[in-house]
């Protein structure tokens, strides 16, 4: 034990001690409490794995290399252990964090197989939350297992696809508080192109409906004080903009709209997180063979599902310019006639 004692653990990064259980790895030599290993379950010292080096104590450097100095977050300013790589105070990336020391996940796949593998560092310090997001991976330093309220973090992130950083700590603070509110900029401004982007068509085309009523006062507004709409310019004649009738249902579709834009910029995200959840768990459902690419197909994005809103939202305009079009054709002809 005395080879070890001062030398530090590259799990836990705490030095041994004479009491201390320690195990080694059989093919490099690192040593590591037992705990610490059989946690971890396998050598996490790769540098020598790949090198086919072996361990050599040092109680300057790491067996790879790396100073054995404290690791200070440049986010909260904690003082880590060596080797930390997460924060334990916020979660974040230490500064001594390295793509090639840690092995990362991608899109649903733990190439360590082992789900410790991400954030194995942060289990003494405060547990990381939505507003503490680990850019180091894709599933922000969450367990790829753990159960987000009806699926795995790893299969949602196969369904998001795109944006996992933004989505999943949402996901998570729903999960682990049970609430639903959350803003959403990009549901707020564009929920009819927000929702049709993310593949949900039935409330995009609410959007759109919700929109289409909001603008009805203007519409009506603008055909009255025009005249070469043909018919449409009659009908929005015979309307009282001025009274107050027009001026109260005016009112009330402006507040519809502002309404629904607040609520859905709320409760967008969970909207969607429902839908995730849905969707995942009758993909699920139907067992099919390549369970992870049918729910990638299921999920992600949709330019088709936004270029067709985006046209839909413009329809009524280009139905407006040809009745202007049909109406002076009309109106020439009957001249010449």
């Amino acid at each position: 034990m005395s080879d070890y004692t001062g030398t530090r653990c590259m799990i836990c990064g705490e030095k041994f001690t004479a009491e201390d259980d320690v195990v080694v790895c059989p093919e490099c030599g690192t040593p590591y409490h037992r705990e610490c290993y059989e946690k971890e379950g396998h050598c996490v010292n790769t540098v020598l794995h790949k090198s086919g080096g072996s361990w050599k104590p040092s109680y300057d450097v790491g067996s790879d290399g790396s100073e054995n100095k404290e690791v200070v977050c440049r986010f909260c300013g904690f003082e880590n252990p060596p080797l930390t790589l997460f924060c334990r105070r916020c979660g974040m990336p230490v500064s001594g964090v390295r793509s090639d020391s840690a092995e990362q996940y991608y899109k649903g796949v733990n190439i360590n197989d082992s789900a410790d593998a991400y954030n194995r560092n942060a289990g003494g310090g405060m547990g990381m939350d939505s507003f503490f997001v680990n850019f180091s991976d894709p599933l922000c330093g969450i367990d790829p297992n753990e159960d987000l309220g009806g699926a795995t973090a790893a299969e949602l992130g196969d369904f998001v696809g795109s944006s996992t950083h933004y989505y999943l700590p949402v996901f998570k603070h729903f999960k682990d508080t049970g609430r639903s509110a959350s803003w959403n900029f990009c549901a707020v401004l564009f929920p009819e192109y927000y929702f049709a982007y993310r593949k949900m068509p039935l409330l995009a085309l609410a959007a759109t409906v919700v929109r289409f009523i909001a603008s009805l006062p203007n519409c009506i507004f603008a055909l009255a004080q025009t005249d070469n709409m043909g018919r449409l310019s009659e009908l929005a004649s015979a309307v009282n903009v001025a009274g107050g009738a027009f001026q109260g249902f005016s009112m009330i579709c402006t507040l519809i709209v502002y309404a629904f834009l607040f609520t859905v910029g709320i409760f967008g995200n969970k909207l969607y997180y429902g839908t995730a959840i849905r969707r995942i768990n009758k993909v699920k459902a139907s067992r099919p063979a390549d369970l992870r690419g049918a729910v990638v197909k299921k999920g992600g994005t949709s330019g088709l599902w936004l270029t067709l809103f985006i046209c839909l939202s413009v329809l009524p305009v280009l139905i407006l310019y040809c009745c202007r079009i049909f109406s002076a054709v009309g109106g020439a002809a009957g001249e010449v006639i």
